[in-house]
């Protein structure tokens, strides 16, 4: 059945049962009579479902008049009395209360389900109006026909804006399946954090992916929120190099005659997986190399459903899965923008209309007090000192107003200075990283090294977060990189800054023993040195080893990976960069600098990174540049896709699903 006459069908059955609802009201007007007042703020479903508790009270009147209860004998007394009967609470009454009970929980109003035979009458087995899957949530007509993609086993793109449903839907499916028995049982490689053994798990075979291990962790807690899913999909929920077990291997390099070391997937073509069903979050961020690598893994009929929003930025380091997905394959627009989501999703959509932004306690915009922009290099060191000060002081969630586990800082540019700035005082990542870390640092008394690659030197400690090649990581050691020749480092030491130079008053604690790498010089080699010459050049001083939280552990040693394209602090990062990731709180540097990066696509990108709070650091009128320069030339479909998909390849063939 092709997608319109699917989505007219959707509108026929909507249209038959607010019928019948409306003409059983109308039959029992004159039986049965309720106060306007006592209906107002139900839903349809549950002012019928009011009507049958009270049918069915009248029913019962009768039966009782006829068959009253059986009672012990007892004597009559000599006056009779009069008995009051408390008033017992009304079956609206319920409703209502239950309804201020989810409200005051900040969830969404759950209507009462139809009765069977009403709901097999008008929705099928199947299809239809209003269903409820977890949380009780009712499914909206576009929510529903993803639900019957998923149910006729069609692959298929699912996108909209922040807060128009979409891990709602993601839910109905993995539960619509799991009820209907439509999967089967696939194992999964599963690591105890708490242990740090890995073992081979048994779960329904869908799986759930995102690129990293925070989307992944965000998604996680999303889908797990219907408790029965917790229980099912407990293992099912992960990153795309976990689902594919990627592991240390070491490999013989012909052409330099040597073995080398990388990391590779267990599961290939050789060795497939088994799964039937795959859901892969933000699909926007994953490119075409690992794709390459996923789809080999694949087996044959596989249903796939790419998840993403083409509201915010295309992506930058060229064309993803979704770009070619979404020229291959249908397309469920969700648009329907759920209310009482929280201030963050209200004003990404205004920022998306081009409305003006909402402030209160959990969005606020710090203007500062001079009415003129400050120059960047004031703005940082303010920006600084506003952190640190945040860093210590305890919200009303009780963890710190900046928790860097928690938060995150966003800038449209690495590096962006006004004429005259000193490259380290500017609203950049690469200087507020910095400046973040530094401040941070001193506070666990870290061991800062300084790491040369290449003609770029890192200043770096155990402990800090990172991000190298899209992936957030936290890094676990810093150890002498003994395959390096070059100029040699300075000493480690806690009075090194991550500027390069050592502070005055502080104890230094030097790593001597970081001096020499651990080199072993009896057996020295001129011949082997001239040999290795090339290769040492590629070579960083240090070997960093990166752990992504998730079991997976990597180790980058040569100086290209050091690049800022590549590896960079974790505290502050580009709108770019944190496409695909999610934080509880969010600061967005915004400078009259930036112009050219002012529009509302990145705007809308960075706002909706949040999950609670944001803070923009920033002047009203740079603010409504922002959201008054559009990208995307208008409001349809087609037009988004035009934007979204402006940098993809149409010479390159790339499938998107993989048939029997």
């Amino acid at each position: 059945m092709s997608l319109s006459k699917l989505s007219a069908r959707i509108v026929e059955h909507n249209e038959q049962r607010n019928s019948f609802v409306q003409k059983l009201l109308a039959t029992k007007k004159q039986e049965i009579s309720f106060n306007k007042e006592e209906l107002e703020g139900l839903t349809e479903a549950q002012k019928f479902a009011a009507f049958q508790h009270k049918l069915e009270e009248q029913a019962e009147a009768p039966r009782a008049a006829i068959f009253p209860p059986s009672t012990p004998q007892e004597a009559p007394s000599e006056a009779p009395t009069t008995t009051i009967p408390s008033k017992p609470i009304s079956f609206l009454e319920k409703l209502r209360l239950k309804k201020l009970a989810e409200q005051a929980a900040e969830e969404e109003m759950a209507p009462l389900p139809a009765p069977t035979e009403i709901a097999e009458a008008i929705m099928g087995t199947s299809s239809g109006t209003q269903e409820s899957f977890s949380l009780n949530v009712v499914l909206n007509d576009k929510q529903l026909v993803a639900k019957d993609f998923a149910f006729q086993g069609k692959s298929f793109c699912l996108i909209g804006p922040a807060g128009t449903g979409k891990t709602t839907a993601q839910r109905a499916v993995a539960a619509a399946l799991l009820e209907d028995g439509r999967l089967e049982q696939s194992s999964y490689k599963h690591l105890d954090i708490a242990t740090g053994f890995t073992s081979m798990k048994d779960a329904p075979s869908i799986a759930f992916v995102a690129y990293t291990r925070r989307a992944a962790s965000n998604l996680r807690k999303a889908i797990h929120k219907d408790p029965t899913l917790a229980e099912k999909l407990r293992y099912n929920i992960m990153t795309i190099h976990a689902l594919l077990e990627y592991q240390p291997e070491t490999y013989w390099d012909s052409l330099e005659m040597k073995e080398k070391f990388r990391f590779a997937p267990k599961r290939t073509a050789e060795n497939p997986l088994t799964i039937t069903h795959l859901v892969i979050e933000e699909a926007s961020m994953l490119g075409l190399d690992l794709w390459e690598k996923l789809y080999d893994a694949l087996p044959s009929g596989v249903q796939i459903i790419f998840v993403g929003d083409i509201n915010q930025l295309p992506p930058v380091f060229g064309p993803s899965i979704l770009n070619y997905a979404l020229t291959q394959l249908p397309i469920v627009e969700l648009t329907e923008v759920y209310r009482n989501q929280g201030i963050v999703l209200e004003n990404a959509h205004n920022i998306l209309k081009g409305n003006k932004l909402v402030e209160d306690k959990d969005f606020h915009i710090v203007r500062g007090k001079n009415p003129t922009q400050l120059g960047q290099g004031k703005m940082c060191s303010v920006v600084t000192n506003m952190l640190k000060t945040l860093s210590e002081t305890v919200g009303d969630d009780g963890l710190m107003e900046y928790d860097p586990e928690h938060d995150m800082i966003l800038s449209p540019f690495n590096k962006q200075g006004g004429r005259g700035e000193k490259s380290d005082l500017h609203l950049g990542t690469l200087a507020m990283n910095k400046w973040i870390a530094q401040f941070i640092g001193e506070k666990r008394e870290a061991v800062v090294y300084e790491i040369i690659a290449g003609f770029n030197k890192l200043y770096l400690a155990v402990g800090d977060k990172v991000m190298f090649n899209k992936r957030d990581g936290v890094i676990k050691s810093i150890t002498r990189n003994m395959a390096y020749h070059g100029k040699e480092p300075q000493l480690a030491g806690k009075d090194l800054s991550r500027f390069g130079t050592r502070l005055i008053g502080v104890n230094s604690d030097l790593e001597f023993d970081d001096f020499d790498g651990g080199l072993d010089y009896s057996n020295f080699s001129v011949e082997a040195l001239e040999e290795e010459k090339g290769e040492r050049k590629q070579q960083a001083s240090h070997s960093v080893v990166i752990d992504y939280g998730d079991g997976f552990e990597e180790e980058v040693t040569a100086a290209g990976d050091f690049s800022d394209a590549s590896f960079s602090l974790g505290y502050c990062l580009t709108v770019h960069k944190a496409q695909g990731s999610e934080w509880r709180k969010v600061f967005i540097l915004m400078h009259k600098d930036h112009a050219i990066m002012l529009f509302r696509e990145l705007f809308y990108t960075a706002e909706s990174r949040a999950r609670t709070k944001v803070v923009i650091i920033s002047k009203d009128y740079i603010v409504d540049q922002a959201i008054a320069n559009q990208r995307i030339k208008g409001n349809t479909l087609k037009d988004k896709l035009a934007f979204f998909n402006s940098g993809i390849n149409d010479t390159i063939s790339v499938n998107c699903t993989k048939d029997y």
